[in-house]
């Protein structure tokens, strides 16, 4: 029997501090057993600047490392990592690239078979290098609540003309996602004519997946579509889009 003194001790994982940066890993409805990273998140502590509140991109990768590192060394299973951002869009982020090659990195050596996701309710896809970060990804889910540029300006306050920009840059992304977040508030996006004009809207993008959400909500404003209209849109949306439209009753991404 060897001298245990002379056993090569094993490493030790590297420690996992709490950081409102990372999430989980925990069980959503829309992606299975995922890791979130908040690249939004202004309370890291570690931020990028005074005027640039989102978290370092070396506090994000080195910490990543970290959590992917002990999942995989303590052998749990994830279904994917899900890069997302409470108070900014993680496209906004100014090392958006190096943090999503990074990332991918990570992926790709410990949980080869895990789905890397972007979701974003704001992209940024007017610069190149920004696109180019987002294909990156295996799946982008992109916030897309609207089928004409009325109601693009009505629900998001930026000007009609910014609607066709996005679809033109939207157009270009093999991984895209699309979720509608189905209302009946102000603005209507559930009438026919919104839906027909969604569903031919959708289908010049050619979206891998609809993602269809209903969520409930307190305010006496905003009322909920019945069930019979959403199996309506759902179904319209797998014929004439081509893609199955699932449905989720969570609004948040982590739940």
């Amino acid at each position: 029997m060897p001298d245990p003194s002379l056993t090569p001790a094993k490493p030790a994982l590297p420690p996992v501090h709490d950081s409102p940066v990372f999430n989980g890993p925990g069980r959503t409805e829309r992606f299975g057993v995922v890791l979130g990273i908040d690249l939004g998140c202004a309370d890291s502590g570690m931020v990028v600047s005074r005027e640039v509140r989102m978290p370092r991109a070396s506090y994000v990768i080195t910490n990543a490392a970290r959590h992917v590192i002990r999942l995989a060394k303590s052998g749990e299973k994830i279904d994917g990592l899900v890069v997302w951002g409470s108070e900014a869009d993680p496209t906004m982020h100014p090392e958006f690239r190096e943090i999503t090659g990074n990332l991918r990195d990570l992926r790709n050596k410990w949980f080869a078979k895990a789905t890397l996701w972007l979701a974003s309710d704001n992209p940024r896809v007017d610069e190149a290098v920004q696109r180019h970060a987002i294909a990156a990804y295996d799946k982008a889910v992109v916030r897309f609540d609207w089928g004409t540029a009325k109601t693009f300006a009505a629900m998001t306050g930026k000007k009609s003309t910014e609607f066709n920009n996005l679809c033109a840059h939207l157009g270009h992304l093999e991984n895209l996602v699309l979720t509608l977040r189905l209302g009946r508030g102000d603005t209507d996006n559930t009438t026919d004519a919104e839906i027909k004009a969604w569903v031919k809207k959708a289908a010049e993008l050619k979206p891998r997946e609809v993602h269809l959400l209903n969520p409930e909500s307190k305010s006496k404003k905003l009322k909920p579509v019945p069930k019979a209209r959403l199996a309506e849109i759902a179904a319209e949306i797998t014929e004439k889009v081509g893609v199955p439209a699932k449905l989720f009753a969570a609004d948040t991404l982590l739940s």
